[in-house]
């Protein structure tokens, strides 16, 4: 009887960790292929290094497909802009390809692959949201004990304290010029009394 409970227990928490691992990663298939594409690490968090995570496996036999870290692409893309991620093969998870990078905007990714898987070629788009895989997220929440300036209130920061700079040099050049003033009234004066 424990031994069922047991064994009913872990099926249970497998079927959960199956179904987190399912939401956070958007499964499509391409062809003859299963792509599972998502974050490497979820939630994915801003300026915290992180990954495209690619699965590649045979529809009919689930078998990983090994070595498209040769024939395959990848970039991401963010608000128009577009950068190539290298992707790498890994060592421990057949048919697993990561590409590394640095998520530095709140809000949606997209994952763009291109190439070929086997003799298919690939042109696909996956893009993050409430039905795919999550989007990248403020990272404030969880900062402890002290909070990180975002980089946009960094650069408000820097402005300021450069519109700061700008008006002290010039009440500088001023008093110079009005000390200047002073002492040529000094010597005008003096030179009177002689």
């Amino acid at each position: 009887m424990k031994r069922i409970t047991l064994s009913l227990a872990l099926a249970v928490a497998l079927t959960l960790l199956a179904a987190q691992f399912a939401f956070a990663h958007e499964r499509r298939t391409v062809g003859k292929y299963d792509l599972v594409v998502g974050w490497m690490n979820e939630p994915a968090y801003v300026n915290q290094p992180n990954a495209i995570s690619l699965t590649v496996t045979a529809t009919d036999t689930q078998k990983p497909v090994d070595g498209l870290d040769k024939t395959l692409s990848a970039e991401v893309i963010v608000g128009g802009k577009s950068m190539p991620v290298a992707l790498a093969e890994s060592d421990e998870t057949p048919g697993l390809y990561i590409g590394n990078f640095i998520p530095t905007r709140v809000g949606g990714y997209i994952f763009h692959f291109s190439g070929a898987i086997e003799n298919q070629t690939v042109d696909e788009k996956f893009e993050s949201g409430s039905n795919t895989f999550d989007d990248a997220q403020d990272s404030a929440a969880l900062q402890f004990p002290d909070k990180m300036l975002s980089p946009s209130d960094m650069v408000k920061q820097v402005q300021a304290a450069q519109s700061a700079a700008s008006s002290a040099q010039m009440l500088a050049y001023v008093g110079i010029a009005v000390g200047a003033l002073g002492l040529i009234v000094g010597g005008v004066s003096t030179m009177r009394r002689k």
